[in-house]
């Protein structure tokens, strides 16, 4: 039943008309939501809460803007929490969604704070199956995620395209499940990716994706369980406001007509 939902349905569940829709909406993947949600708001010009009071759902976000581009911003938690919200955004109609957070670090050589724009990401999430068919690619539009390399390369950031693997259960990670994961390629692990991507690319939506490292779990630094000093935080948080900046600028670069040459086809 919900599944048969159609852009009219959507919007009222987000409270929005037609011609309300931003160019692109942000998912953040972030354990407190509502502080998570509110600190990248502040990244953001003119930013204001939102929230339908007409709808059971009533899907909290923020809408603001960069550079000219008008985006909403959602925080999530998990596979299944970014693809309810992913599916309400794409099922009203936004044109891209880009994926921000973080991710634990599964080879050598990162340092905290590098951004990876995953080329895809493994479906271990426990969502994805629902959207694509299994052996089909839960990946980024090649353009997008191109545009949001060259925007952060742009401005001294390391960037790199990769594969990554999404799971539900971060705690359960063990060291040879890790070791595993290395030896497989993946380049870090995060919880929302593979999920935003399947919906959006079940729904036809541009897509992409920018993780902020935090942890390496190849050398077991754990600065999620351990804290970061108020020197790394302060870091982290410059880190976290040019990372959405770069991401709404790309999505403004690669808008269909804007002469954007990515990797080839769009979605």
């Amino acid at each position: 039943m919900y599944r048969e939902l159609g852009p009219d349905d959507h919007l009222a569940i987000l409270g929005l008309e037609p011609g309300e829709l931003p160019d692109a909406v942000l998912l953040l993947g972030v354990l407190d939501v509502h502080e998570g949600a509110k600190r990248f708001a502040g990244y953001l010009d003119d930013a204001r809460f939102s929230r339908s009071e007409t709808s059971a759902s009533g899907i909290p976000y923020y809408l603001g803007q960069h550079a000219g581009v008008r985006v909403a911003l959602s925080a999530c938690f998990g596979g299944p929490m970014a693809a309810m919200f992913a599916h309400t955004w794409c099922g009203a109609g936004v044109p891209a969604v880009v994926q921000l957070g973080w991710y634990g670090a599964l080879q050598e050589g990162t340092s905290l704070g590098d951004v990876v724009v995953p080329r895809h990401a493994e479906r271990q999430d426990g969502v994805s199956d629902w959207y694509l068919p299994k052996g089909i690619l839960s990946d980024a539009s090649p353009d997008l995620a191109e545009a949001i390399v060259a925007r952060l390369r742009a401005r001294n950031i390391p960037a790199d395209q990769h594969a990554i693997y999404s799971t539900p259960a971060l705690l359960a990670e063990s060291r040879d499940v890790i070791a595993d994961w290395s030896r497989h390629g993946y380049h870090g692990v995060d919880m929302e990716t593979a999920a935003t991507f399947a919906v959006a690319k079940h729904m036809g939506v541009r897509r992409a994706a920018a993780l902020l490292r935090i942890d390496d779990l190849v050398a077991e630094e754990h600065s999620i369980a351990r804290g970061l000093s108020r020197e790394l935080r302060a870091f982290m948080r410059e880190r976290e406001r040019e990372v959405v900046h770069a991401a709404i600028e790309a999505v403004g670069d690669a808008r269909p007509g804007t002469g954007f040459v990515g990797g080839g086809r769009t979605l």
